[in-house]
């Protein structure tokens, strides 16, 4: 992966919004019922069946994220891309629970299992 992603990458300790808006959304219990879940570009995605809230609320969290990433690419040099996707590299390894679903790439939901998951490979140079 790029250089500037890497950069971005180690910008990425104070960009923790996603977390603190899913605690408070009507996402948070379609998260945990893994119907809603992290995917590796940044942003959440529908895994399954969801109400109208429940999709709004992806809508707005993920409108919430662009702008931080938005926000944080023009500040440093990078891409949006670049930081969406670093963020969804630790978002990854460390949010996303056991029993939830995530989304790696163009592939299909997948659950989260006792292990770790297995993150792209630009995801080993994201934080370096």
């Amino acid at each position: 992966m790029t250089r500037k992603l890497m950069f971005a990458a180690a910008l990425l300790g104070g960009l923790a919004m996603a977390g603190a808006a899913q605690a408070q959304s009507a996402a948070a219990a379609a998260i945990a019922a893994g119907t809603v879940g992290e995917q590796a570009d940044g942003y959440l995605g529908i895994a399954g069946t969801v109400s109208a809230d429940v999709r709004a609320d992806v809508e707005s969290i993920n409108i919430k994220r662009r702008a931080a990433y938005t926000d944080l690419a023009g500040k440093r040099g990078v891409t949006v891309q670049d930081v969406a996707a670093a963020t969804g590299c630790q978002t990854l390894s460390s949010r996303v629970r056991q029993g939830q679903a995530y989304r790696i790439g163009g592939g299909g939901w997948q659950t989260k299992g006792a292990g770790p998951i297995a993150l792209p490979a630009y995801c080993a140079t994201a934080g370096q």
